[in-house]
């Protein structure tokens, strides 16, 4: 079965980047540029991977979370942002990544092999 995953940013060309390099390989995307759109995304729960970007306009990244583990309560954390993230509760990818750096981490996450993901 294919993984599903769920990609949160407010920065179009950056969700539409991840959307597709993921749905490229193969994983089941589902995506939202705002809080409405996570909404209607959140009715293809359960997701294995909640990719989402640490600022998204006014909104807090727990409170994301916290709906999307509604009704994905096992769903792994993904965290984007154009800063570095001190938080280790959570893996971090750092804007600007390559798609293979991308696709790499998700595949990693996803396969199991999590340990020292937060230095990509």
């Amino acid at each position: 079965m294919l993984s599903k995953i769920l990609v949160i940013d407010d920065e179009s060309l950056i969700l539409t980047a991840v959307e597709r390099a993921l749905v490229k390989v193969g994983y089941r995307v589902f995506s939202a540029l705002n809080m409405e759109e996570l909404g209607t995304a959140l009715a293809e729960a359960p997701f294995d991977l909640l990719i989402t970007d640490i600022h998204l306009a006014g909104e807090s990244v727990e409170h994301v979370i916290q709906r999307v583990r509604e009704g994905s309560p096992a769903v792994r954390i993904l965290l984007m942002s154009g800063g570095s993230h001190k938080d280790q509760q959570y893996h971090f990818l750092e804007k600007p990544f390559s798609i293979s750096g991308l696709r790499q981490t998700v595949k990693d996450i996803l396969d199991g092999r999590e340990e020292g993901l937060s230095a990509l």
